[in-house]
């Protein structure tokens, strides 16, 4: 044995590039699911806003003025986004990016779910319009947290 303290290439830690690093096919895949979410929650309710929330959670309203009342609800998503992205943004920093989508995708999914399984005006009374304007404000927010993150 030699008294050479050399250490050989072999006893050197392998470098992990697996778990570190995130194809770009990983990426746009994140990217995709994520603005698919946004639009098609934009898109369902702008159509309930026409059709279905002016006969369930706004009857005591006529027509128009019922889904004057429901566009108010969905304006509710736009102002509270910056209010989401100012939320998230201690998410991010505390827990990272990932944490951060997570959560809001959830938030997002879970708020839209909701809406699905809302009872109307008969059930509750006005208590659907409240609940409707809560869960859209939670859609909002979830959308401003899950917009700066991707």
């Amino acid at each position: 044995m030699s008294a050479d303290a050399t250490i050989q290439p072999s006893a050197l830690p392998a470098e992990d590039h697996g778990r570190d690093h995130v194809s770009p096919a990983d990426i746009a895949l994140g990217v995709i699911i994520g603005r698919t979410s946004e639009y098609f929650d934009f898109f369902v309710f702008g159509l309930g806003c026409v059709l279905v929330f002016p006969e369930l959670v706004f009857p005591f309203a006529d027509r128009l003025t019922g889904t004057l009342y429901a566009f108010g609800i969905f304006a509710l998503a736009f102002v509270t986004r910056p209010l989401g992205s100012v939320l998230f943004f201690a998410i991010d920093r505390n827990y990272g990016r990932t944490t951060k989508l997570t959560a809001a995708l959830f938030l997002l999914g879970g708020s839209t779910a909701a809406i699905a399984f809302l009872p109307g005006y008969q059930t509750i009374g006005i208590w659907s319009c409240v609940i409707l304007a809560a869960f859209r404000l939670l859609q909002g927010i979830a959308l401003g947290g899950a917009w700066d993150g991707l």
